[in-house]
């Protein structure tokens, strides 16, 4: 009863209270072997020094603990035959899911009907415009980015994979540039191979992300010539018939970009020593700088556009601004120019556009790389105390 004061006691308990551990702890043991064997526990219990009476007592346990070892066991055999049949799962989907194709394993000849051209798309605006020059009237051409888009946030439309599901081949930027191509090729299916025009380029790192390959190679103008050599290769091996066609082109470009990368020398020799620095919206100009002999200061964005930076970045960016007597901030035709116009309205310095991830649209007057390339050299050179022609 409750209240009695009394500590409750259970019949048959006094054989479990009189027996050691150890004993206990032998016959449990012993127990279970015999159960197993189909034994009478009760003889079990005798022989370990317990009485008939106390099998009553030490019953529960003893179903308690059969009780434990089988759900522990029959929990360890399910979670292993989970984790067995995930593995499995995972390695039949990889063996299916169709890999990217590579330069080197599909740039075979691709039967063509008469009057039937390859089929190519290029990735971003810049690229197809070079593509564009070597391929000429044989190939016909679909450039998947629009003139102001930015590779850094497209995200294909339908017609988009309709054009990569049916490519003869793909040419892109490579060393990231194109951060949605894998899931780009997933979604359009297919087969064709991928060109990375940029292969062959010893690429600078990115000076935000440790590790990372700075993808803005167009810039130096000798490694758009690299460019022209991959294309041409490709083209060639998979149009054969119009191989000739295409060295011819890649010929002349190649002679046509010599005379850029010169021009640029010349201009860039007109700007001050002292002002060859260089602020622009985010990290796109390093290749330029290091070949033209700039100085990149900083960025609005110190990582890409679709990375909002921190006031602590802005103020960093000003200061320098103010401390190396920047005479421009240079923005972009394919990011939002507010934080630049806000940042040259702070330090009082002027606010000059420039063509980077893209060609300019119908009209614009920079509508192939040369032009591009022409254009922010005027620019950055008037813009830097130079003289440009």
């Amino acid at each position: 009863m409750r209240g009695s004061g009394k500590p409750r006691r259970h019949r048959g308990h006094g054989a479990f209270h009189k027996t050691s551990y150890p004993t206990l702890w032998l016959a449990f043991r012993t127990l279970i072997a015999n159960d197993a064997n189909g034994s009478d526990p009760t003889n079990v219990l005798d022989r370990s020094g317990f009485t008939r009476a106390g099998v009553t007592a030490f019953g529960p346990f003893v179903r308690f603990a059969e009780f434990v070892i089988h759900e522990t066991v029959r929990w360890l055999v399910h979670t292993i035959l989970h984790i067995l049949c995930a593995s499995v799962a995972l390695s039949l989907l990889a063996a299916c899911a169709p890999a990217p194709a590579t330069e080197e394993a599909a740039l075979t000849p691709v039967p063509l009907e008469p009057g039937e051209r390859l089929r190519v798309v290029a990735t971003t605006t810049i690229v197809g415009d070079v593509v564009a020059r070597v391929g000429g009237e044989a190939i016909e051409l679909t450039v998947l980015l629009r003139p102001g888009a930015d590779p850094h946030t497209y995200q294909p439309r339908p017609s988009d994979l309709a054009a990569v599901a049916e490519a003869h081949v793909l040419f892109i930027n490579g060393l990231g540039l194109e951060a949605f191509l894998e899931e780009m090729l997933a979604n359009a299916g297919g087969n064709r191979p991928v060109v990375s025009l940029s292969e062959g380029i010893t690429p600078r790192q990115h000076p935000r992300q440790t590790g990372q390959p700075d993808p803005h190679v167009w810039f130096d103008v000798r490694n758009v010539m690299v460019w022209v050599e991959n294309v041409e290769a490709a083209l060639s091996a998979l149009d054969p018939a119009h191989a000739e066609t295409y060295s011819t082109n890649a010929a002349a470009y190649r002679q046509e970009l010599e005379t850029l990368d010169q021009w640029i020398v010349q201009q860039v020799a007109t700007v001050p020593e002292e002002n060859r620095k260089l602020v622009t919206n985010h990290p796109a100009f390093g290749y330029f700088a290091d070949r033209y002999g700039f100085q990149q200061v900083g960025t609005v964005y110190p990582v890409s556009p679709s990375a909002e930076p921190s006031a602590q970045d802005i103020a960093r960016l000003e200061e320098a601004i103010r401390q190396y007597d920047v005479p421009a901030v240079f923005t972009e035709n394919t990011v939002n120019p507010a934080l630049a116009e806000q940042v040259a309205r702070d330090t009082g310095v002027a606010l000059v556009p420039l063509y980077t991830g893209s060609l300019g649209g119908p009209g614009s007057g920079v509508e192939s790389y040369v032009a591009l390339m022409e254009y922010d050299v005027r620019a950055i050179v008037q813009a830097l105390g130079g003289e440009a022609q």
